[in-house]
C-alpha cells in the first residue's frame, strides 16, 4: 500500500474540518440572512496544500430596519503549518456613521425649510439725515435803548445756514433796520452759532450767540460804525424735511466804533442819533429784537 506523506495527512485532516464547518455554517444561518461560503483548493509538489475560504454577510431580505453591512475574508495556508488570517474589513454606508456627541455631521438646516416659521425680527427705523444747508429770510423788530429814550425799530433780512453736527449750525445774516419815518437807517452783517435741542423732532427749541458790525445813517447828514453781541433762545418748527419757520428773541449791546457826527445835529435825528463815541459820552446802546424766519432748506 502506498503510504502517504505526513505533511499531506495533515493538510487532509485541515481541508476537511473546513469543508465540515462550511457545512454546518451553511445549514445554521441560511435562514438568518443571506450568506454565501466559497472556497478552494490546490496541490502543489513544492509548497504543498493551499486552501481558502471566504465568508460574506449581507442584509438579510426579511428585516424591515437598515443594518451596516459587513464584509468578512480570510485565508488559510495549509502546507507548512503556517495560519495567517487576513484583515476584516468592515463596510459602513455613510448613513451609517454614528454623529459624534449626538449631533449630525450635515448642516444644520433654516427653520423655514422644515416648515418652522422663523422668528419674527424687529425692525429698526433709520433716521434719515437732517438738510444741511438753509436760505431764508425774516422779519421782525427791536426795541433801542439810547441816551433820549427807547426807539422801536421794524427789520428785514435774508440769512443763510450750515449744519455742522445734528444740532449744531451756524447762521449768517444781512439785514436792515429802519427807525420811525427813517430817520435813521441801520445795515448790519452778523453771525450766530445755534444749537438746537431735538433736532430730529418737529418742534426744536434752540440756543443762539452771536456778533457782527453794524452801520448807521442818521438822516443822512453823519454815519456811525458799531460792533454788537447778542445772545437768544428761540424755536424752529418743521413744517417739513425742507420747509421751517423759526422765532426767536435776542438781547444785545452795540458799541461806536466810529463816527463823524457833527456836534451839533436837528432835534429829530438827536433822538435817534446813536453814541457818537467820544470820551465824555456813553458809547453803548442796549437793544432787544424779535425774528420771525421762514427757511429753505437742501
Amino acid at each position: 500500500m502506498m503510504r502517504l506523506p505526513r505533511s499531506f495527512t495533515s493538510s487532509a485532516l485541515v481541508l476537511g474540518g473546513i469543508v465540515g464547518a462550511t457545512t454546518l455554517l451553511q445549514g445554521g444561518t441560511a435562514e438568518a440572512g443571506h450568506v454565501r461560503f466559497s472556497g478552494g483548493a490546490h496541490f502543489s509538489a513544492r509548497v504543498g496544500w493551499h486552501g481558502g475560504a471566504s465568508v460574506h454577510f449581507a442584509r438579510p431580505a426579511w428585516r424591515s430596519t437598515w443594518r451596516p453591512r459587513v464584509w468578512v475574508g480570510g485565508s488559510v495556508w495549509v502546507g507548512s503549518g503556517y495560519y495567517y488570517p487576513r484583515s476584516y474589513y468592515y463596510y459602513y454606508a455613510p448613513e451609517a456613521v454614528p454623529s459624534y456627541y449626538g449631533s449630525t455631521y450635515y448642516p444644520v438646516q433654516p427653520a423655514f425649510s422644515l416648515g418652522i416659521a422663523a422668528p419674527p425680527f424687529a425692525s429698526v427705523a433709520v433716521r434719515s439725515a437732517l438738510p444741511s444747508f438753509g436760505i431764508g429770510v425774516f422779519a421782525g423788530g427791536s426795541s433801542v435803548q439810547n441816551a433820549q429814550n427807547a426807539q422801536d425799530t421794524a427789520d428785514l433780512g435774508a440769512l443763510g445756514r450750515l449744519r455742522l453736527t445734528q444740532g449744531l449750525l451756524v447762521e449768517g445774516e444781512i439785514a436792515k433796520m429802519s427807525f420811525k419815518d427813517n430817520v435813521r437807517v441801520d445795515r448790519r452783517i452778523g453771525g450766530s452759532l445755534i444749537y438746537e435741542i431735538g433736532a430730529q423732532n418737529t418742534l426744536a427749541p434752540y440756543l443762539l450767540a452771536g456778533l457782527g458790525v453794524q452801520q448807521a445813517d442818521v438822516d443822512g447828514s453823519f454815519t456811525t460804525t458799531q460792533d454788537f453781541g447778542e445772545i437768544g433762545v428761540g424755536l424752529r418748527w418743521a413744517l417739513s424735511r425742507n420747509l421751517q419757520l423759526t422765532l426767536d428773541l435776542r438781547a444785545g449791546s452795540r458799541q461806536t466804533i466810529d463816527s463823524n457826527q457833527p456836534s451839533a445835529v436837528s432835534n429829530a435825528a438827536r433822538i435817534v442819533a446813536p453814541p457818537s463815541g467820544t470820551s465824555n459820552s456813553n458809547t453803548t446802546e442796549d437793544y432787544t429784537r424779535g425774528r420771525l424766519a421762514a427757511i429753505l432748506s437742501f
